[in-house]
């Protein structure tokens, strides 16, 4: 059996183990991504959080605490999910985990689509009744592709957050959507870091004229992940060597 990031992930997930890859990728994702939206939790809150559920510091808005921690059972989620298909319910299913007991549950409803124009800065979206249709047409596309690779990724994220379909959350569950989606298709992972916000911004507002500057920080975000991930590589693909040798029939 070809040893893949998913595959560890997955091994180390199931039997529990700790400080492995799996909890890398579930408290890194949660930090960064969250700490991109202005989340004022450190990395040592998200840790802290994710193994003890204490926070060690104060000062902290009270849906910040909620979206991490209901980022780790979205990471769950995500890959108990990932042999499905990409659909607009499983997109809405990520959105709902993650929004999840937060303020925005009476003020907007959360696993939903939005009812309220929003921007992004100064970048024009997708109104809220052109939503149902552009996502359609753009998950329906992406099914299409035959294979799918690093480009092909950044492309849908780039058209999911133009649309921006929902109130709230949505480069969220965009870059869960991207990490699902390497995993998925053996490309290699990356989590867009929080120090590198200002680099991933203009990447999204320049792809269509200029795809290559999103392309090479994800590259970027590449390097450190196999940089990471390079240890648990060669366990893994020792240990299902000799696995396989001693399945192997006697000659």
């Amino acid at each position: 059996m070809k040893v893949t990031y998913l595959s560890i992930i997955n091994q180390e997930r199931k039997k529990r183990l700790k400080n492995g890859l799996y909890d890398y990728v579930t408290i890194t994702m949660s930090y960064n991504t969250n700490k991109i939206e202005g989340s004022t939790l450190t990395l040592s809150d998200t840790q802290s959080l994710y193994e003890k559920n204490v926070i060690l510091t104060g000062g902290h808005k009270v849906d910040d605490i909620i979206e991490s921690k209901n980022h780790f059972a979205l990471v769950d989620f995500m890959l108990e999910t990932i042999d499905e298909p990409l659909t607009e319910r499983l997109i809405k299913e990520y959105h709902q985990l993650l929004k999840k007991g937060t303020s925005d549950v009476e003020m907007y409803g959360i696993g939903r689509y939005k009812i309220f124009p929003n921007i992004v800065g100064d970048q024009k979206v997708a109104e809220p009744h052109e939503v149902p249709e552009k996502m359609e047409k753009l998950i329906a596309n992406y099914n299409l592709l035959q294979t799918i690779d690093l480009k092909d990724i950044l492309t849908f994220h780039h058209q999911f957050e133009c649309i921006h379909p929902f109130q709230d959350g949505n480069g969220r569950v965009g870059r869960i959507i991207m990490l699902r989606e390497c995993l998925k298709n053996d490309v290699t992972p990356f989590i867009i870091s929080s120090e590198r916000r200002e680099e991933y911004i203009q990447g999204l507002k320049m792809f269509e004229k200029d795809p290559s500057l999103l392309i090479k920080e994800a590259m970027l975000q590449q390097e450190v992940f196999q940089e990471m991930a390079e240890p648990f590589i060669k366990h893994y693909t020792k240990l299902a060597a000799e696995a396989e040798r001693s399945n192997s029939p006697e000659r």
